[in-house]
């Protein structure tokens, strides 16, 4: 008789466990009978224990479709266990070595359920020092350090963090809504480190990045912070990668899974790069190289330190023309350029930054999605993918833009859609969808602008260096493919039969651009994003755009 009381409270946990596991092993919110049919529990059993699990805000009932998720409170109490694995120890060493390189104030601050506190810090060598932090409540919306913390949050935790800031917010007039903040928020976690010149504290500006949990989710940030004659714009973004290394490294050491860095160098098979270099520019993710309608300049982006550049083929120059937005892809046409990025698509007038047109915003009810790679056909309709901040497996899809502005999504369950190409003959189109590593090669309608009969063109192997990304077709029809943290642009037959492979003075090129009329020239992007120091400083050329001959 007392063992029988014991084995049922057991089992009522263990059932109540076995819905949380089964909510945890699925991304979509599971009904009532899914729960019942996974599980093989009665109606009235599983009904009692979601909503006792609900009152505690261990799983959360959405009453809009009566589906169940895990709740925040799960997440809550998951990051303070992880907490306990003594972040200061595991950050320390990475802040000494920043404040070493840098002489600059050092701060490591951690994410608490209502905001951030500062917990520790190393302070400036500097003669004017900054005072310390330690213990004070951070400014989550305004420093870096704040940006960095809530920036790598999964996208529910960052809602209701805003939720209940809401009035602080709109408080900063640099944001006029929320939207504006999760724009700026999601290109913080894009690049992944946040900067601020005087935001926080007038004459102080400063770069943080985040450290993750075994999630990827952030649970703590480090900074560094100084004077802002010192620390202006350009200099934060060159400080940026080392903290990212820091962060990463700490973030390693106490049992999190920090996104990878590249820090594989240039395989010793390959050939030495033959190229000359276009433009210095250090981009972050420099991509989608794209002619010019009058056919006199090159125009690419930075998707991460947002700015539409543009060179001169004749004269060498080059012009920046910096957004207020994330950039992905652009194509230039009679009316004007076409720029895909965070808030949609539109036609604008680059050198007056004026709107033309706004044509669309085909994922403006996925705000855990961006905008990637895109191109025109040769009828100008603009195919452009899209992918999952998070890199969700199949959470991406592929849209074909008419010139009118008219949205059509032609192909889902992609995961990172990147290069676009059609051949000489109009009767294929290829796409990259680089999560996958392949490249696929539609049936192409160029009257309808339809496509059909996917099949795998090429096919890259776990063994291949690096990940297709980017990609163009020259005027011979073969495809031209530039391999991310390969080192190499990869020429191809239209059969997809390997013709050559041309190394490149970095570990990140991007993308393609063949011209020809006489030019002869494949125009390679790069990024030098999530790059390693010692890359940095051994292949300073990563970020910049170069040339290779195409014959």
């Amino acid at each position: 008789m007392i063992d029988s009381p014991t084995k049922a409270r057991s089992a009522t946990l263990a059932k109540g466990l076995d819905i949380m596991n089964f909510l945890g092993s699925t991304s979509e919110p599971q009904s009532l009978r899914q729960v019942m049919a996974s599980l093989e529990m009665t109606k009235p059993t599983a009904h009692r224990l979601l909503a006792t699990l609900a009152d505690h805000g261990m799983v959360r009932f959405d009453s809009s479709d009566n589906t169940y998720r895990l709740g925040m409170r799960l997440f809550e109490l998951s990051r303070q266990v992880w907490q306990e694995f003594d972040l200061r120890g595991s950050a320390t060493t990475e802040m000494q070595k920043l404040h070493a390189a840098t002489g600059e104030t050092i701060s490591l601050a951690i994410l608490t359920p209502d905001g951030g506190v500062y917990i520790d810090e190393l302070q400036s060598k500097h003669h004017l020092r900054e005072q310390s932090r330690v213990g004070q409540r951070v400014s989550m919306w305004r420093s870096a350090i704040g940006q960095a913390l809530v920036s790598g949050l999964s996208f529910a935790e960052r809602m209701q963090l805003q939720k209940e800031h809401k009035s602080d917010i709109l408080l900063d007039d640099r944001y006029s809504n929320l939207l504006d903040l999760n724009r700026h928020l999601d290109l913080v976690n894009a690049r992944g480190y946040a900067i601020d010149l005087d935001a926080d504290v007038q004459g102080i500006s400063g770069v943080a990045a985040p450290i993750v949990d075994h999630r990827g989710v952030t649970v703590a940030a480090i900074g560094l912070s100084g004077s802002s004659q010192r620390l202006d714009r350009e200099a934060l973004h060159r400080i940026g990668p080392a903290v990212i290394e820091a962060t990463r490294l700490a973030s390693l050491q106490a049992g999190g899974a920090p996104r990878p860095v590249s820090s594989v160098a240039m395989p010793a098979y390959l050939p030495p790069p033959e190229y000359q270099i276009l433009a210095n520019v250090s981009n972050l993710i420099g991509e989608g190289p794209v002619r010019s309608f009058d056919g006199q300049s090159i125009l690419w982006v930075d998707i991460c330190r947002p700015c539409i550049f543009s060179y001169h083929l004749a004269t060498g120059s080059i012009s920046h023309f910096p957004q207020n937005e994330m950039i992905t892809a652009i194509s230039d046409t009679e009316r004007g350029l076409l720029v895909a990025g965070l808030s949609g698509v539109r036609i604008i007038d680059l050198e007056t930054a004026t709107i033309i047109q706004t044509l669309c915003d085909p994922e403006a009810v996925i705000p855990t999605n961006r905008y990637n790679d895109g191109k025109c056909d040769r009828r100008g309709r603009f195919w452009l993918g899209s992918l999952a901040f998070n890199l969700e497996l199949g959470a991406g899809s592929l849209y074909r833009i008419d010139p009118d502005g008219t949205c059509q999504k032609v192909e889902s369950r992609l995961s990172l859609p990147n290069g676009l190409g059609w051949s000489t003959d109009n009767r294929k189109m290829y796409l990259i969808d680089t999560a996958d590593r392949v490249v696929y090669a539609y049936d192409f309608d160029i009257d309808t602008g339809a496509i059909s009969n996917r099949q795998n063109l090429i096919k890259f192997d776990s063994d291949s260096l690096g990940s297709p990304d980017g990609m163009d077709v020259d005027a011979d029809g073969n495809l031209w493919i530039a391999m991310w943290d390969g080192w190499s642009v990869r020429k191809y037959a239209p059969d997809g039969a390997l013709l050559a492979v041309h190394s490149v003075p970095f570990p990140r090129p991007t993308s393609c651009l063949c011209l020809g009329e006489g030019f002869d020239q494949v125009i390679v992007t790069s990024a030098r994003i999530r790059v390693s120091s010692d890359l940095l400083r051994d292949h300073p050329l990563a970020g910049d755009v170069i040339s290779l001959s195409s014959t």
